[in-house]
């Protein structure tokens, strides 16, 4: 059954006030300061980390009841404050949580204090120079002997990856199985850096210019075998599963950028005086800011629809993959509406405008977790049910 929601509930309502309103005053004045100038160091991180804390709490706590959808707040009012740091947050934050709820009982707590202080920060290992969209093309090996597993490969793309002190590490235990079917032989291992050395370098893109996103190379590279989490026979459905709730967190983000373009926006068209009056009152600019809020809010019901749907179990997929195409594409739109709509101002690093910062975040979300183009096809194969991929 279709779950349509319109409001809020009472309780994620409060969340969503008391996260804009702890951001505002304790986060933006610094990502205005300090996304441009590139990758936060290690130091930099923790002590975000610990500023963040009563917000974490509070999201750990409205995440008993909807998981999902209290996690998509939490990742969109990050993102209208500081893209860079909502992503880095929210997929440490998410893996960390994932590992403590599998691994080994000694490690639990230890995972879960440090995500939460930013000593332990985590990634998800999957994507690979020649498997991304294509999944059934991993090239990074598990081999077990005796009480290690000893894993050969290369990671790339990872969020985090030149900060990762651990990682949900995707690798083809058995390759003839997984030959023959792609939907086998694939793990998931605990990989812990301290434990299990690999080598590693950032990837920086135009966009997220404080955050990280790694290369990783894996040599004779020994697990502990009691770190296996998914083994060969849930490997791979795992991964479906992990990729359909990053893609409405993807969604997500664009929310926040979204929100944060249309404020701006808003503010300007007030503030800005042209041919002797505010530019708000000039119909074309009417236009363009009544399609930013409705692509706004057309986006949104989409990400929490999606987000009821996985709190409620029922099957989303379809949901999951519209949302993520969809905003993807919108917000790179809306963010381009508001450069226009400021102008000069628009395309500035300096002068405390944020419109370019926005625009090169959104642009990264409609690569991110899938490909637009992948994206769609995954949707249209589950309208028509034939695939356009061997």
């Amino acid at each position: 059954m279709t779950i349509m929601l319109f409001q809020l509930p009472e309780e994620l309502q409060r969340l969503q006030s008391d996260l804009r309103e702890f951001l505002d005053r304790e986060i933006r004045p610094i990502a205005d300061v300090r996304d441009a100038q590139g990758p936060l160091s290690r130091a930099e991180l923790k002590d975000l980390f610990l500023k963040l804390t009563p917000i974490t709490q509070m999201q750990l706590e409205a995440a008993t009841k909807r998981r999902m959808l209290s996690w998509m707040i939490f990742s969109e009012e990050m993102a209208r404050v500081w893209t860079s740091l909502a992503v880095t947050v929210t997929t440490s934050l998410g893996t960390i949580f994932y590992l403590a709820s599998r691994a080994p009982e000694h490690m639990r707590a230890r995972l879960i204090k440090g995500g939460l202080e930013g000593d332990i920060i985590g990634c998800d290992m999957m994507s690979e120079p020649e498997a991304g969209s294509d999944t059934g093309n991993l090239k990074t090996t598990a081999r077990l002997e005796g009480d290690y597993y000893v894993v050969n490969g290369q990671k790339m793309w990872p969020t985090n990856g030149p900060w990762a002190d651990v990682g949900i590490l995707s690798a083809v235990a058995d390759p003839e199985a997984y030959a023959k079917n792609r939907r086998e032989g694939v793990i998931h291992l605990i990989v812990e850096k301290a434990v299990s050395p690999w080598q590693v370098r950032d990837l920086p893109f135009i966009g997220l210019r404080a955050g990280t996103t790694g290369h990783f190379i894996f040599e004779n590279c020994r697990v502990p075998k009691e770190n296996l989490i998914a083994d060969s026979s849930k490997g791979y459905s795992q991964n479906l599963a992990g990729r359909g709730g990053a893609r409405i967190g993807v969604a997500a983000y664009g929310l926040g950028i979204m929100q944060a373009a249309l404020e701006d926006s808003i503010d300007w068209c007030k503030k800005r005086i042209a041919f002797g009056r505010p530019i708000g009152g000039f119909q074309l600019v009417q236009e363009m800011i009544a399609d930013m809020a409705t692509d706004l809010e057309c986006s949104r019901l989409l990400v929490y629809l999606a987000a009821e749907l996985m709190d409620s179990g029922a099957r989303c997929d379809l949901e999951q993959n519209m949302a993520k195409a969809f905003v993807t594409e919108v917000a790179k739109r809306v963010t381009d509406k508001a450069i226009q709509i400021h102008g000069a101002r628009g395309l500035t690093t300096q002068e405390g405008f944020r419109l370019e910062r926005y625009y090169r975040d959104a642009v990264t979300g409609q690569i991110g977790e899938g490909t637009i183009q992948i994206v769609k096809l995954v949707m249209a194969r589950r309208i028509l049910g034939i695939s356009a991929v061997v």
